[in-house]
């Protein structure tokens, strides 16, 4: 198979529909974490949407799989769906296979726990460690191929931290 022939293939798949969350505590750090396949890079959780889910009960099912969190505010969202490829040299499981990339969501939940509150390893365990960050470090933390994703929402997510943290304030 030449290059056209495997370009054609990956164009000619569907994008999985995903959804990501971005949660933030009351200091307006973000929960990340460094994924088991990519060690040294550090992204906000994120998982595939099941058949006729709505993508917020996708987006809280996942941020309990992935974080054990039950009971985070839903904020925010990014207005649109934002689609990124999968590169060539990563090796995608079989049920990855099927798709060119991922057409992600992104939810902003506010949740105002530790780390030691969370649990890794409940359901599959995605992430080896989990940490807080500033936001706009999560640009140049995450993989590259994510990159321009996490541009797109990061500066709206920011704002939306830091007015939701103003308005908690005023409230006390």
């Amino acid at each position: 198979m030449n290059d056209r022939d495997i370009l054609r293939n990956m164009t000619d798949k569907p994008y999985r529909k995903n959804v990501g969350m971005v949660v933030f505590n009351s200091l307006g750090k973000v929960i990340v974490g460094e994924r088991i396949q990519f060690p040294g890079s550090w992204q906000f959780p994120q998982g595939g949407i099941d058949e006729e889910e709505d993508y917020l009960d996708a987006a809280k099912r996942e941020l309990y799989e992935e974080l054990g969190i039950k009971k985070a505010t839903y904020v925010t969202e990014y207005p649109d769906w934002i689609p990124y490829e999968f590169p060539n040299s990563l090796g995608l499981n079989s049920h990855l296979q099927k798709f060119r990339g991922q057409l992600q969501r992104w939810i902003l939940f506010y949740w105002d726990g530790t780390l030691e509150e969370c649990d890794l390893v409940h359901h599959e365990q995605e992430f080896l460690t989990i940490q807080f960050m500033d936001i706009e470090e999560t640009i140049q933390s995450v993989v590259e191929f994510k990159r321009s994703v996490y541009e797109k929402f990061v500066p709206l997510f920011k704002s939306a931290i830091q007015n939701y943290i103003a308005e908690k304030s005023k409230s006390k």
